[in-house]
């Protein structure tokens, strides 16, 4: 779990994993405060109550004297002489915060995000407390919305939260998003084993609570994945791609381990070594889906036909997997069937309603039936949705490659 000391006057929250622990340091002292809401402060409906300045005053002294109870009940005091006072609602926050007190911290960062929806400092820490409070859906969405909007100019809390979203897509086996999350840290050049195990999990499709027991030969294969995983991210691809030689060789018939140095190469371009590891995993697994999705992926451009067969074998066995769906409907409009394409870009569709490039599929499939209707209205949506993109930049559903979409394992 998160720790709980929050910082005092310079604050510091949980930073950047050390034995086990995550621990953060950023200023949020109350200058540093008035940075999280750019200098400004918010228009009062009315003017201050005489009583305001004092309880304010004595609040912060209390505060940063490390009074926590004290200067909680200062605040409330201050705060509801005075609602709308942005950086009062931080304060006590980060206070109850401190005190672990996650569902009163929660409330009060509400506060914060009702008064400045833009914030995304006050969506990380709100972010946070859910995952305390074992909220993990509201707790991914805050913490997707931080990493969107930014956080204060402190790399450390920035790490925290994209450790928790990572941790967080995991636990909702959305493998190919906590890949990309984590593998954001391993960029930035965090080196943690809580770090390389979660990217090992995220290559291995486990969540943390399928994760091997520690000293198991199941837990070493994760880390050596992991560590793999951040050779990658490292763009140093020979010892990433070594490191997987070696543990295919160990332990062929680890699940998902062809599976996983599959994608690596992938990465580095080599499709068709890649597709030899996808058909390794599938002489262990007939039925493993995600490698029938990958070599069909990889077909695509080379082999419509040939990929079409293992697409149609991922959407039989998963006909819950709408990018099973999606591919099988490029590939028959690609193979000349668009009668067919409709109906499995349409369950694409219906999965994925705001992802344009499941509308220009669609568009093209429409028109080639010769249903103009039904084609210029899935070509101006796909324009909308683009133009809208362009506003608000940010990865879709799909993740930054399409290939990467629905790679959580059907099957757990």
């Amino acid at each position: 779990m998160f720790s709980s000391h929050f910082p005092r006057l310079l604050r510091v929250l949980h930073s950047v994993v050390f034995a086990g622990r995550f621990w953060l340091l950023v200023s949020l002292s109350l200058a540093g405060s008035l940075c999280l809401f750019n200098g400004s402060t918010f228009p009062q409906t009315k003017p201050p109550s005489p009583n305001f300045d004092p309880l304010s005053k004595r609040a912060a002294e209390a505060r940063d004297a490390d009074r926590l109870e004290e200067a909680a009940a200062l605040y409330a005091k201050a705060l509801a002489l005075q609602p709308k006072w942005v950086e009062g609602w931080w304060s006590l926050g980060t206070i109850e915060y401190d005190r672990d007190h996650y569902a009163k911290a929660a409330l009060d960062f509400e506060k914060v995000i009702a008064l400045d929806s833009s914030n995304g400092t006050a969506h990380a820490m709100l972010g946070l407390c859910q995952f305390e409070l074992g909220k993990d859906e509201p707790a991914l969405k805050n913490l997707l919305a931080a990493e969107r909007l930014g956080v204060t100019k402190d790399e450390r809390l920035r790490n925290v939260a994209l450790y928790h979203m990572g941790l967080l897509q995991l636990r909702a086996k959305k493998f190919g998003d906590a890949k990309e999350t984590l593998g954001h840290l391993a960029v930035d050049r965090v080196r943690t084993k809580e770090l390389t195990v979660g990217l090992g999990l995220a290559a291995l499709l486990l969540t943390p609570r399928g994760s091997p027991p520690e000293g198991t030969p199941g837990a070493d294969v994760v880390e050596r994945a992991g560590e793999a995983e951040v050779l990658l991210d490292s763009n140093e691809f020979d010892q990433a791609i070594q490191k997987y030689a070696q543990l295919t060789s160990e332990f062929p018939d680890y699940p998902n381990l062809h599976f996983a140095f599959g994608r690596l190469l992938l990465e580095t371009h080599d499709t068709d070594q890649a597709i030899a590891e996808f058909q390794r995993e599938l002489q262990r697994d007939p039925n493993n889906v995600n490698s029938m999705l990958e070599i069909a992926a990889v077909l695509r451009m080379t082999d419509p036909r040939g990929a079409l067969n293992y697409a149609i074998d991922a959407a039989k066995l998963a006909p819950q997997l709408p990018f099973a769906h999606y591919l099988l409907g490029l590939l028959r409009f690609d193979t000349g069937d668009p009668a067919a394409a409709v109906p499995e870009l349409e369950i694409a569709q219906k999965a994925f309603p705001q992802e344009a490039e499941v509308y220009f599929s669609l568009g093209n499939a429409y028109g080639r039936m010769g249903r103009k209707a039904d084609a210029a209205k899935a070509r101006a949506e796909f324009a909308r949705l683009k133009a809208e993109a362009a506003k608000q930049p940010g990865p879709n559903i799909y993740g930054v490659q399409v290939r990467t979409l629905g790679k959580e394992n059907p099957n757990q």
